[in-house]
């Protein structure tokens, strides 16, 4: 049965999130455990967990930024998805927010299904829990690049805990 692995784990500042956008997408495997699964393209899909005010739209903005965002990025909360162009890139970057999301027929309502499996295209997901069904499918039956990142807000601090789906016990 499939499981999440721990594969990375970070805690830094906000001031020094690079760091974490570099092991995020590849650029520096030294955090690391095991082999970095994403290859030189990174992650297909990148799915946002933590409390209110934990750092997900924060971190959503600086990946954008380094894969090449053309547009000024901002909070898709009212609009659930919003669809961003990247350089170098041929397909979409699509940033969602599933906060306000009720039950999982909402996101088959707005479409969401499909945009998730639009190819080629990039995603980030912050509030992911109501449909991580969706994600986990991808992951095991389409072998999509999916990364859970969870961010817990400390004092002074965020530590950022990145998993991936395994086959594997």
């Amino acid at each position: 049965m499939p499981s999440f692995k721990t594969t990375a784990y970070i805690e830094t500042t906000e001031n020094q999130l690079q760091g974490v956008i570099d092991a995020i997408l590849g650029r520096d495997l030294s955090a690391w455990v095991c082999d970095y699964p994403f290859g030189e393209s990174g992650p297909d899909l990148i799915a946002l967990e933590g409390n209110l005010g934990a750092g997900k739209t924060t971190l959503s903005k600086l990946l954008c930024a380094a894969w090449g965002c053309r547009n000024e990025v901002s909070s898709p909360t009212f609009a659930l998805v919003n669809e961003y162009e990247l350089l170098d890139f041929k397909g979409k970057l699509y940033h969602h927010d599933w906060y306000r999301v009720k039950e999982a027929g909402e996101l088959y309502d707005a479409g969401i299904e499909e945009i998730l499996h639009e190819y080629p295209s990039k995603h980030l997901i912050e509030w992911p829990e109501i449909g991580d069904f969706l994600l986990r499918d991808l992951a095991e039956n389409y072998k999509a690049k999916v990364l859970w990142v969870n961010i817990e807000h400390k004092e002074n601090s965020r530590e950022y805990r990145l998993r991936i789906l395994t086959t594997h016990t």
